[in-house]
């Protein structure tokens, strides 16, 4: 008996060696990550949000960014695109690349402010002349160094400068011709201290918001007007509850493209090239939107009813807002300022 139970036993055990000791030899299980250099195997999905409309010029470039992702990494990474404010306001969402509550965003530096302020210079009223001396100063070296310190102190992947253009005020009260019209005015600015100062020594009276709670606010009369620029007015019907746009220019307003430094960690290197390429190559696209999208558009805001001053005298406001120079110039240095304003 005792030699039948060792028979048993030892048979037992050849058995489950050549079995590889319980599976052991079945496919190992695919790495759907791969930051660490493996091949992710399954199709790993990145949700960006944004806060403007499904018709705006955020909508479009990150539509095209989707393309290029995924033919660059032959389908393997897919982008799923959130507008309207439908994963939050650009504060909620650049909070949430941190607590993994968001992957991807697009948004404006207007929240910078509270998380990266030596970002927002390039918020400074009437720094920059055109759309090109901007993309000049964005595109080179000072841009990158203002990503790098978005990445440092958010602890994010920047992928690129994108844009909303330059920025214009529309109310509903009166005309703006001169910085003395804009007195006593309530006006919508993004959560930025800059552009709040600005238009508090242009008169006004600055009240931050959430862009998710902007058409309401307007509707309601709650407040009397707001600044943004051409292809946002529309494509946001803000000519159903405002009058009058003055092209003032004010600000230039850069967008930025980010992703959680997890998730982008969390691809393959190719996958990871890939990426910041075609964040690269969108951004051309989505700025050449924003430029047609600016000449189209204000022709149908007149058409639209809208009051429009297309060319008013600007040096008075540039004149005005020379205290906010005065205030941040010890902030962020004025070599930084004159840098930037002298780019060729």
């Amino acid at each position: 008996m005792k030699k039948f139970v060792s028979a048993l036993l030892m048979s037992t055990m050849l058995v489950v060696s050549a079995c590889g000791g319980g599976g052991q030899e079945t496919a190992p299980a695919a790495d759907s990550g791969g930051g660490q250099g493996g091949q992710a195997a399954e199709t790993v999905t990145l949700k960006v949000g944004h806060t403007l409309a499904d018709t705006s010029h955020y909508q479009k470039g990150l539509e095209k960014f989707k393309e290029l992702v995924s033919s660059k990494t032959n389908g393997t990474v897919e982008i799923e695109i959130f507008p309207n404010g439908s994963l939050g306001g650009e504060r909620d969402m650049v909070e949430g690349l941190n607590v993994g509550s968001v992957d991807m965003v697009l948004t404006s530096t207007g929240p910078m402010s509270g998380f990266v302020p030596e970002v927002t210079v390039v918020d400074l009223p009437f720094l920059f002349k055109s759309a090109e001396h901007a993309h000049k100063v964005l595109d080179g070296e000072i841009g990158q160094q203002l990503l790098e310190k978005v990445d440092a102190q958010l602890g994010v992947k920047s992928l690129a400068w994108w844009e909303n253009g330059f920025r214009n005020v529309t109310n509903n009260k009166r005309p703006i011709e001169k910085p003395e019209d804009l007195k006593g005015l309530k006006i919508r600015t993004m959560e930025n201290d800059i552009h709040m100062d600005a238009f508090n020594a242009l008169g006004a009276q600055p009240t931050p918001m959430s862009f998710t709670e902007l058409f309401t606010a307007l509707q309601q009369g709650v407040i009397d007007g707001e600044e943004n620029p051409v292809p946002i007015i529309m494509t946001s019907r803000f000519y159903e509850v405002q009058k009058y746009l003055t092209m003032t220019r004010h600000f230039y307003s850069p967008s930025l493209l980010l992703v959680s430094k997890a998730k982008f960690d969390s691809l393959t290197p190719e996958q990871q090239k890939a990426l910041e390429e075609a964040a690269l190559e969108a951004a051309k696209y989505e700025r050449q939107v924003v430029q047609e999208m600016d000449n189209e558009y204000l022709s149908q805001l007149k058409e639209k009813g809208m009051e429009i001053i297309e060319n008013p005298d600007i040096e008075p406001f540039v004149q005005a807002v020379q205290p906010v120079y005065e205030k941040y110039e010890a902030q962020f240095g004025k070599d930084l300022i004159d840098s930037i304003r002298n780019a060729q």
